[in-house]
């Protein structure tokens, strides 16, 4: 392990970090203190009052957000030892009148479960703490809780909630018969010589900073509400010496995590700390409160720790504290930069850009007036038409203004009071420009409603923008909404109704043209995939495992949707102005004025047109998510062929659920397709010179802008052209549909079909083999490298375990391949009972596991009704009862598991399939010791004494005693292998 040989050669490293550090993170002024083994550094940077430029030092006190937290536990632990808290009680013992319920159940919460914040309380509640400064604050506080409904049961998993810990300070109330802040100072803070310390009141005002909140992309002086009843969680006061004290403390202290649940991105909680479960030793914390931020760690085996106390309520608080921590053990410093100051980037861009509409707007209105006054514009009588377009456009208001009432209450569960304290001041500077921006939009809509200009498509123009900017608003609600739902759990009648609203504008300024042309050419996509999924079907595994994937896909996908989405040359393609919107927002949070270069770039006209084309072509691709389906059960054919090709009646199972799914991929596309309006182009040149200025413009322009950010410019920027990049390469129109049908056709006549086996036949399932026998088998590779299998002479018999082995590149599984059918030998003959099979009937014989495994998710050629204690038993057997169910429907509910997990599925569909051979390649190579003793001593050993021709593939020579024989293949021959040769 790297470590600072001098003292001088670590504080430059931290003050070059620090310094850097501090100009990403809007931080006015910090203390910093670290320990290294019985070396103590207190370092202080910046200013605790930044409009007096007065500088931070060790004595300067700072709130430590929810690194107050390790106190409270420490009183409650302390309590605990002393015999007057048992942390396996009720809270309801302490609290008679604490009662709060889970699904409408009362549920019990244990003193426990609060320490490791496993209580089920909700996160969000922080936004139910009174802003008061009552004595009897945190008594109010609790009281909150009080019939509140829980998100989960009790210690069933981690979910921090900062009022856990409000609720422990009351009881150490209860129990003391003393104010929390008194038994904390006498027996806590006075032992432990924290002079400076104190809850919620600093020792002395004068060495108190001010606090600071990020707001419209720097910090700024924010005296934050007091929350009194919150302080023991949040709001103790502390500086660098005390903090010094604190963190030897803690590193001699012994922090067991909570076992009970499962780890949160491999960390666990432990009484008012974080433990990191990666190895390194680490126990920290970090804190944010409206204006203050902390970040508290040690490694308590290498005596390392590090206190950041900061005066703004900056993400980088937390990245100071671990990149100190890494210096301070000879690790790498992470440089790369974060996006995290809790949006104000997007919601500051969004409130220039409102800013800017309503200045336009506003110029707008005064033109009209103008006109107006000058007698240009003659009034209009009020219409009936008129009338009712103003009352449904007033009514559009009704539920938009409902839900920006009800965002931060969908978004974080605040309410606004909450929302206007802990989100960035340009949150609430941006809702109320958006309500801004519709009072002057709706003020210009009805100017041009009575007053409309002479030149009618003049005067259309300002209803397009009143819809666009109603559109706008809406899906940068959305787009919010989406970014903060990522963090949060929302509420399902929020998601519906922001989505359905905001659907619902979209689908108001769609045109419908060329409805019947679509659908023909929806209905010919679907008879050209029918053809091609017939022929593939008829294909033998042999052939089309030589055939190209990638014409497989083209065919499917590209050359197929190009004769489908021809149409759209005929139909003006409209991309939504607001995707681009929603991008310009988050590129601003990348590199805000490269960002506001691009925008320079994009005229007023070229806004229009992505405004009314963003909901289009979301549209569309909510229409086109269907396409999912389809693709994955075509992924399905191509890596699963193998297995579907062991029986006919399994193709034919699979070849029904794949129409199926085109069929419903057709009928959505057609719908959505035939929504699809016309579409400007200038977007798109527009799109493109952005993307070149990126590409050459930037590095010149930008030089600190790191390359993967220019890189992300780019790949956002693409994703706005992809919808319409394939039309934009496919012209003229005639051409490219020609090319097009030509490809199908032409693939049509390439597939080599050579079975012509009636996939409508169920054939009957062998119920008893006595015999398998090859004689004088034979298989060649043709090519540069030819390569012989045979000649094969192998006779296997019911009840009898064959081993093979040999070698990679030996044949083992081309045999395999022989035996099962999946390929057709060149020579020689296959025997069943003595009656000669052909290669195309032999998979009905087997039920094999290959490797590597394939699942699909439905159970094809099974029939499941009827055979739930059989599979539960077999689940149970296979030990994988807890990890996948079969549906009701014949499907399995996950098959999203682990390579051996996935072996055991399939061994699964071998015992359901109940053929009289079973066929295993490698299966045990994926497994766990344990169970692949239990596969050979256990399972093969039953398998043999039902009566079934076990043969295995194997390396596992521990367990060779198992079979009855093993062969050898050796450069194509196969060998008799003695079990006992040393």
């Amino acid at each position: 392990m790297f470590h600072y040989s001098d003292a001088f050669s670590f504080q430059n490293d931290v003050e070059n970090e620090v310094s850097s550090v501090l100009r990403k993170g809007e931080i006015p002024g910090l203390s910093l203190v670290t320990i290294n083994q019985d070396k103590v550094l207190i370092k202080n940077y910046g200013y605790y009052d930044d409009e007096k430029k007065t500088p931070v030092t060790q004595n300067t006190l700072f709130e430590i957000g929810s690194c107050s937290k390790a106190f409270v536990a420490l009183a409650i632990l302390k309590l605990a030892d002393e015999g007057l808290i048992n942390l396996d009680e009720k809270v309801s013992a302490y609290i008679p009148w604490f009662n709060v319920y889970y699904k409408k159940d009362k549920a019990d919460i244990y003193i426990r479960q609060l320490l490791n914040q496993t209580s089920g309380i909700p996160w969000n509640t922080i936004a139910k703490i009174p802003a008061t400064n009552d004595p009897n604050a945190l008594e109010k506080t609790v009281k909150t809780m009080v019939g509140i409904e829980l998100h989960r049961l009790p210690g069933e998993q981690f979910e921090y909630a900062t009022i856990n810990y409000d609720v422990l300070a009351l009881v150490v109330e209860k129990v003391t018969r003393q104010s929390f802040e008194s038994y904390l100072q006498r027996q806590i803070l006075t032992p432990l010589q924290l002079n400076y310390t104190s809850l919620g009141t600093p020792i002395d005002k004068r060495l108190m900073s001010e606090g600071y909140k990020i707001g419209f992309f720097k910090p700024r002086r924010y005296d934050a509400p007091i929350y009194r009843g919150d302080n023991p969680a949040d709001y103790l006061i502390t500086n660098a010496m005390d903090m010094a004290k604190w963190l030897r403390y803690q590193m001699n202290q012994t922090h067991k995590r909570d076992e009970a649940v499962a780890p949160v991105n491999n960390v666990s909680y432990a009484s008012g700390w974080y433990t990191s479960l990666n190895g390194d030793n680490l126990i920290f914390h970090d804190g944010r409160n409206p204006n203050f931020s902390a970040f508290i760690g040690f490694n308590p085996v290498k005596k390392l720790g590090v206190a950041v106390l900061a005066n703004s309520n900056s993400a980088y608080t937390t990245i100071i504290g671990r990149n100190i921590l890494n210096l301070l053990s000879g690790k790498k410093v992470d440089k790369e930069r974060i996006w995290n100051d809790n949006n104000d980037r997007i919601y500051s861009t969004a409130c220039l850009i409102l800013g800017t509409y309503i200045l336009i707007v506003f110029s707008f209105i005064v033109y009209i007036v103008s006109e107006v006054i000058r007698g240009k514009r003659p009034g209009e009588r009020i219409s009936s038409s008129n009338a009712r377009e103003a009352i449904l456009m007033v009514g559009m208001l009704i539920p938009f203004f409902y839900g920006l009432y009800q965002l931060p209450n969908a978004i974080a569960g605040f309410s606004w009071r909450a929302a206007r304290v802990w989100m960035p001041q340009s949150f609430y500077v941006m809702i109320l420009l958006i309500c801004t921006a519709i009072i002057v939009s709706y003020i210009s809509y009805f100017l041009t409603l009575y007053f409309p200009d002479t030149n009618k498509y003049k005067g259309a123009f300002p209803k397009l923008v009143l819809i666009s900017a109603i559109s706008g608003v809406a899906n940068m609600i959305l787009l919010l909404l989406i970014t903060t739902a990522l963090k949060t759990d929302m509420e399902v009648k929020f998601i519906l109704f922001y989505f359905g609203f905001t659907l619902f504008i979209y689908l108001t300024g769609r045109r419908f043209v060329q409805v019947k042309l679509v659908k023909i050419t929806r209905d010919l996509i679907f008879d050209l995939r029918l053809q091609l999924m017939e022929r593939i079907f008829k294909t033998s595994y042999q052939r089309f495992e030589k055939m190209d994937s990638g014409r497989i896909y083209t065919a499917f996908n590209d050359d197929v949707g190009t004769i489908g989405e021809s149409t759209n040359m005929f139909i003006m393609l409209v991309t939504n102005v607001f995707t681009a919107i929603a991008a310009v927002l988050y590129l601003t949070t990348i590199a805000f004025w490269a960002t506001l270069l691009i925008l320079l770039l994009v005229s007023v006209l070229t806004s229009v047109y992505y405004f009314v084309s963003r909901s289009t072509r979301r549209y569309f691709e909510d229409a086109r998510n269907s396409r999912t389906v389809f693709v994955r059960l075509v992924n399905g054919l191509i890596d699963g062929y193998k297995e579907i090709s062991l029986h006919i009646k399994k193709k034919y199972l699979y070849k029904e659920d794949v129409a199926a799914s085109a069929n419903e991929y057709r009928m959505k596309m057609s719908t959505a397709s035939i929504l699809y309006i016309n579409a400007s182009l200038v977007g798109e040149i527009v799109l493109i010179a952005i993307l070149a200025t990126v590409a050459f413009a930037f590095p010149v322009l930008f030089p600190d802008i790191p390359l993967y950010a220019i890189s992300l410019f780019i790949v956002i920027l693409l994703y706005l052209i992809g919808p319409v990049n394939a039309i934009l390469g496919s012209i003229p129109t005639a051409m490219r549909l020609r090319i097009a049908w030509n490809r199908v056709r032409q693939f049509l006549k390439e597939i080599p079909a050579n079975d012509d086996t009636d996939t409508d036949r169920i054939p009957l399932k062998p119920q008893k083999v006595h015999s398998l026998r090859t004689e004088n088998l034979r298989f060649r590779y043709e090519g540069e490298h030819p390569f012989e299998i045979g000649p094969i002479d192998l006779e296997v018999s019911s009840g009898e375990v064959l081993f093979i082995i040999g070698g990679n590149g030996s044949g083992k599984t081309t045999l395999a391949k022989l035996l099962t059918g999946l390929y057709e030998p060149a020579e020689g003959k296959i025997y069943i009972d003595a009656v000669e099979e052909h290669s195309s009937r032999l998979g009905e014989y087997f039920s094999a596991a290959f490797n590597p495994v394939y699942l699909f998710e439905k159970l094809y050629n099974i029939d499941t009704r009827g055979k739930t204690a059989e599979i539960s038993r077999y689940l149970d057997l296979l030990d994988i009862k807890e990890k996948v169910q079969v549906l009701n429907n014949g499907t399995f509910s996950t098959i999203q598991l682990s390579g051996g997990q996935r072996k055991r599925l399939a061994l699964l569909l071998c015992y359901l399939e109940d053929s009289p051979i079973y066929l295993f390649d490698e299966w045990a190579a994926d497994q766990d010791p344990e169970y692949r003793k239990f596969f050979y001593r256990t399972l093969l050993p039953e398998m043999k004494s039902s009566g079934k021709i076990i043969i295995a593939i194997t390396h596992d020579d521990h367990y060779f005693d198992v079979a009855d024989r093993v062969v050898k293949m050796n450069q194509g021959k196969l060998e008799e292998y003695c079990i006992h040769a040393t």
